[in-house]
């Protein structure tokens, strides 16, 4: 058996305490709440969970890795959940609750698009697009599903699914970036009665865009 000080380096950190990869997540996301990407540090991380920051570089090579790992959290999240509330939904309560799961996400992540910015559209990935494809046709599988559940009606407008992909998802993330617009647009109203208005808007508008009206 190798003994060797090279060989106990490369285990995991001793003395740690008892948590793994999701917790190390968790933890960043939490602190991505308040803090920047570019601001965040290992030993930020570390004390949030005590732990040494050995424990993040022994599961994710270092903080670029976790932050890849937390995106990619978040986008499962995002892609996994919309999947799930879709099911057995007609197609207005499958377009609303996809808007409405990636406005709340991107309201309870204020880093959410500067993330996927970064490490997934111009992350530096060992499969280079390998990973940008998964969450592109994921993403573009739940927009022709919405299509799919039209009604049938004459005349159908024939709509390409990553159009749709792209104009939706465009439109949800605006939500969370643009707070201080939307502050000065609708001053008084506040931040879930506001999500919960433009999530009908949009719901509406992009229901009557694929002929679908409600």
């Amino acid at each position: 058996m190798d003994t060797s000080p090279e060989k106990k380096r490369r285990g995991r950190p001793a003395h740690t305490a008892a948590i793994g990869r999701e917790g190390l997540i968790d933890a960043t996301l939490e602190l991505l709440r308040s803090i920047a990407p570019t601001d965040l540090t290992l030993q930020d991380i570390a004390r949030q969970v005590k732990v040494d920051p050995a424990l993040i570089r022994y599961y994710f090579g270092g903080k670029d890795g976790l932050l890849r790992a937390a995106t990619l959290h978040l986008m499962d999240v995002t892609q996994l959940g919309a999947q799930a509330l879709a099911d057995g939904q007609g197609v207005e309560a499958m377009l609303y609750g996809r808007i409405r799961l990636i406005i709340d996400i991107g309201r309870q992540n204020p880093h959410f698009v500067q993330l996927v910015l970064r490490e997934i559209y111009q992350g530096d990935d060992p499969e280079p697009g390998a990973v940008l494809d998964l969450i592109a046709q994921r993403g573009v599988a739940l927009s022709a599903a919405i299509l799919e559940a039209r009604p049938p009606a004459p005349a159908l407008p024939v709509i390409d699914a990553r159009m749709l992909h792209v104009a939706l998802v465009g439109a949800c993330t605006f939500f969370a970036t643009a707070q201080p617009l939307f502050g000065v647009l609708f001053n008084g109203s506040s931040d879930e009665a506001l999500a919960e208005q433009y999530s009908r808007f949009l719901t509406g508008l992009l229901l009557r865009g694929i002929g679908a009206a409600p």
